[in-house]
């Protein structure tokens, strides 16, 4: 029954209107392809009329051509186009029609594009004005667009401070500060060494259960350790600190304190950190056994440095020419220059070749130790394996030369060097003329004052 009075209903309605309701589903389809054309027109022909200052006109035109209104896709489309084009004087009329003549709510994606758009070309104040008009466009704003005018303002220090007064005003509008806001204005913070505003946001913003990003602790923990003092910082006590607040310090993260450490000439400090990692289960690799050397010999603890060096050959890590240049260097500290040269031959047997910084370490040693025709033959070793000689090579030799009274030698050498490009100090140039010129050699005196001319 319910069907035969749906059935009678519909007759009556073709009877009266002579034609088939029309579905919603076709209504759309129709709508849509009129906007795909439009968009096509648009396409075609907003790049030249955009040169003539008609952009809002070809935008209208397009649309009006296939009986259609213009649509977000087709506003975001032309402000794009005067972006890349480099005519942002026309976004402000786009911004005007879009605010008056229009009726649909404007995606956020338009004002991020606007705010990028002004901020990277230096029109910060206009950025700005966009960012604090956006309800003007029924649309609400939100961290995405704050988060795009932020990235404008923290690329330099005078934008930057306006930063606060930004973040007042956009809480007043309601915008909620997320994860990714608090993560643009620490890098910018970190970036300029202001490092304890960046620690008391990221303290801010774990105690305001805010999740944070392990990366940005990673990133203060850096950013500390290449703006303050490494002779007196407590890093250790800071990276404390930090773990209070959920952070679990990575493999990286020890190697920065590491290194901190070493340069600040605390090489005590840096073995409890080796201890540390052990007891936070994390496997130092052969750079942190590098570091950690390099600081112990330091202070000259010569005995740990054996006792590490044994460790990370039992761990099974191979060392790097750097470490094996780290442990020769303080066999040579200790005048253990025999087992340096040892430790130095078999390099090779264990897969790393000496480099220049290796020869360099051993020569040094041997000159100190008095043992120059050692050293001459090490020198000599260097060109018989290819291992290209450097200006630190030439100033150790030459040194040498001018402390046993070969000055002869020593100006051969600094001649080599002059002819292979290599700086060599001035103040060793000067000596050696000085002592050419007590043996009345002035012709070879005249020549290398020519040098250093």
């Amino acid at each position: 029954m319910a069907r035969s009075s749906s059935w009678h209903r519909m007759s009556n309605f073709m009877r009266k209107y002579r034609k088939i309701p029309q579905s919603s589903f076709k209504t759309k389809w129709n709508e849509n392809l009129k906007q795909k054309y439009a968009m096509e027109e648009l396409r075609s022909n907003l790049l030249a009329d955009s040169e003539n200052g008609s952009v809002m006109r070809t935008l209208v035109s397009s649309f009006q051509l296939h009986n259609c209104e213009p649509t977000p896709q087709a506003y975001r489309f032309v402000i794009e186009t005067l972006a890349k084009t480099s005519q942002l004087e026309n976004i402000a009329s786009v911004l005007d029609h879009l605010e008056v003549s229009e009726k649909f709510d404007t995606p956020e994606s338009i004002f991020r594009d606007v705010i990028a758009a002004y901020g990277f070309s230096g029109r910060i104040e206009e950025a700005i004005d966009v960012f604090f008009k956006i309800p003007n466009f029924r649309c609400v704003p939100s961290a995405y667009t704050l988060n795009a005018l932020l990235l404008v303002l923290v690329r330099k220090r005078q934008s930057l401070e306006l930063v606060p007064e930004i973040l007042v005003k956009a809480s007043r509008m309601g915008v909620r500060l997320e994860e990714s806001t608090f993560g643009i204005l620490i890098n910018a913070l970190c970036r300029i060494g202001e490092v304890d505003c960046a620690t008391e946001l990221v303290r801010y913003m774990s105690e305001d259960s805010v999740i944070v990003d392990p990366r940005l602790y990673s990133l203060l923990l850096s950013s500390v350790c290449k703006h303050k003092d490494s002779s007196c910082f407590d890093v250790i006590g800071y990276l404390e600190d930090l773990r209070k607040t959920r952070f679990l310090p990575g493999l990286r993260d020890y190697t920065v304190v590491m290194r901190f450490l070493v340069e600040g000439g605390r090489g005590k400090e840096v073995v409890s950190v080796l201890n540390q990692m052990k007891c936070d289960r994390i496997d130092p690799d052969v750079v942190c056994y590098t570091i950690v050397l390099l600081g112990v010999i330091a202070d000259e603890d010569y005995p740990k440095a054996d006792k590490l060096f044994d460790e990370l050959l039992l761990l099974g890590l191979d060392p790097d020419v750097y470490t094996y240049n780290v442990y020769i260097n303080g066999l040579c500290k200790q005048n253990d220059i025999e087992g340096a040269i040892k430790m130095m031959s078999s390099m090779n047997k264990l897969g790393s070749e000496p480099n220049v910084v290796t020869y360099n370490i051993v020569i040094k040693g041997l000159v100190k130790a008095g043992d120059l025709s050692r050293a001459k033959t090490l020198w000599k070793e260097m060109e018989m394996n290819g291992v290209n000689r450097n200006s630190h090579t030439y100033d150790i030799m030459i040194s040498a030369y001018i402390e046993v009274d070969e000055v002869v030698c020593a100006q051969g050498l600094l001649e080599e060097a002059f002819n292979m490009n290599l700086f060599v100090k001035s103040s060793k140039i000067e000596e050696v003329i000085s002592r050419l010129c007590e043996k009345g050699l002035m012709d070879k005196a005249v020549e290398l004052l020519a040098h250093l001319v």
